[in-house]
């Protein structure tokens, strides 16, 4: 299997993410609904954030991370978002776009705390921000309405000293 190779989301990556997002395993694992249009990833990869990065394998995205730093008071917070294709799991595609998001948010940013949320049955995840550093801070009881369940998910946060 070809090396993964991480670079700056475009906005010419939309039909792929839409198509990343719309995955049965990704939109199970995260908070994504289904029939998630082109358009809709065209705006939210116009959405400002600190950074946007893509996952490639043999010049297909097979993940995406997103950076949003927080403002006023919170400037020294950051909040991520990870996506990997079905076919992409426990193939170091979500190592590779956390190692590589949390370099921005350390050492070009300078972030204090970076914090996500994440379905509490979405073990794989789980295990991968733990192996990074991250915490659960707290469970948010039925918080996510997955196919017509209500689920629980958890706070999870890394605070850098």
């Amino acid at each position: 299997m070809s090396t993964v190779s991480i670079r700056a989301r475009e906005e010419s990556d939309a039909a792929a993410i839409a198509a990343l997002i719309n995955l049965p395993g990704v939109r199970h694992g995260t908070l994504r609904v289904p029939f998630v249009s082109v358009d809709f990833a065209r705006t939210w990869i116009g959405h400002p954030c600190a950074a946007a990065l893509v996952a490639e394998r043999d010049a297909h995205v097979i993940g995406t991370t997103a950076l949003t730093r927080g403002s006023g008071r919170q400037a020294h917070t950051g909040s991520i978002l990870l996506f990997v294709h079905d076919d992409h799991t426990n193939a170091g595609v979500g190592h590779a776009l956390m190692t590589e998001v949390l370099d921005l948010a350390d050492n070009w940013l300078g972030l204090h705390r970076v914090s996500l949320t994440v379905n509490a049955d979405n073990d794989r995840a789980i295990h991968l921000y733990r192996k990074f550093g991250f915490e659960t801070e707290g469970v948010l009881r039925g918080d996510v309405l997955r196919d017509g369940v209500f689920i629980d998910s958890l706070t999870m946060a890394r605070l850098r000293l």
